[in-house]
């Protein structure tokens, strides 16, 4: 059973002005310490910078909680499989919740020149048995 479906789409020029402006309190206030080390080894950091940043929104909404009301960036954290395949490590309140309801995480994240793209699905664990 799906508990939630969130998709949320980001501008990269965006993301890499709030960093150039803020620099590292903007990256540390908003990102894993994981997360900046995958993305400040690319050549286009921002657009991963970017990804991740919609993977957080795109949570929030499948959670219906919205990062303002409870949720922190930095409880929902992308990782990649050996596969290349994102993956979705949670924290805090985040984890909590997907261990109230016993879900899981699937993630799709996407990228262009301009923009970055997530989509997120929490369903039911049962599914899979």
């Amino acid at each position: 059973m799906i508990f939630g479906i969130g998709l949320d789409i980001q501008s990269i020029a965006q993301i890499d002005a709030s960093i150039r402006k803020q620099g590292e309190y903007f990256l540390r206030r908003i990102y894993t310490g994981q997360e900046i080390d995958y993305c400040s080894s690319k050549e286009n950091a921002s657009q991963h910078f970017a990804a991740r940043w919609a993977v957080k929104e795109a949570f929030s909404k499948a959670a219906g909680t919205g990062i303002a009301r409870g949720l922190c960036f930095r409880d929902v954290e992308t990782v990649h499989l050996k596969t290349g395949q994102p993956h979705i490590v949670l924290y805090g309140k985040a984890l909590d919740l997907c261990e109230q309801h016993d879900l899981r995480v699937l993630v799709s994240i996407t990228h262009s020149e301009e923009y970055a793209a997530a989509q997120i699905i929490l369903c039911s664990r049962l599914e899979d048995e």
